[in-house]
């Protein structure tokens, strides 16, 4: 029963992860004579690697870790770096839909994979293409060049997380790359 709850418990963190986009409406500095919010961004990156070398060194192990994080990087620590490259490399119209959909698409495909359901990868990848086309829709308004990068990054976001490359967690890979892609394409239509 504790492994269900652990399992609930890091669906729930997922889902939450949109949370951080209010990065890009913080102010800079913080507070008057404060650090420039990239600063913040690093220390709290910061804080991150620290916790993450006591937790690997002291092989100590937390609620929610799944069992090969006991030996490697936790998704959280790659999440937090995925998240700390997107606010330092692209403007949040292509941050929102990459990160909306690794929080609330890659819990889906544990879940649908999990269960052998056949509608996996179709229905992720339908609801990422919602997900992203409503969101860059919201920043850019109706526009085609915006339904060509939603129909782009949502098979490549649902490819990536299926992807096991050397390390690296699907909660890293599944923001960084359909962002890059996105932010390229979005550069070559002048969106950006």
């Amino acid at each position: 029963m504790a492994m269900r709850g652990e399992h609930w418990f890091r669906r729930c963190i997922h889902l939450c992860t949109p949370l951080f986009l209010f990065y890009y409406w913080m102010p800079s500095p913080l507070w008057s004579g404060g650090p420039e919010k990239i600063q913040g961004l690093f220390v709290i990156l910061g804080i991150v690697y620290v916790f993450e070398a006591f937790r690997l060194s002291s092989k100590a192990r937390y609620p929610g870790m799944r069992h090969y994080e006991e030996t490697r990087l936790a998704s959280y620590a790659w999440a937090a770096t995925g998240l700390a490259v997107l606010f330092l490399s692209v403007p949040v119209e292509i941050a929102t839909p990459v990160v909306i959909g690794m929080a609330w698409v890659d819990p889906l495909i544990g879940e649908m994979r999990g269960r052998g359901n056949p509608d996996y990868p179709s229905v992720p990848m339908a609801i990422y293409f919602v997900l992203a086309l409503t969101s860059m829709t919201y920043f850019y308004g109706p526009d085609i060049r915006v339904v060509v990068i939603a129909l782009v990054i949502s098979p490549l976001a649902v490819w990536v997380e299926a992807r096991r490359w050397w390390k690296l967690d699907d909660d890293f890979t599944m923001m960084v790359v359909p962002a890059a892609v996105a932010g390229v394409l979005a550069w070559i239509m002048g969106l950006i």
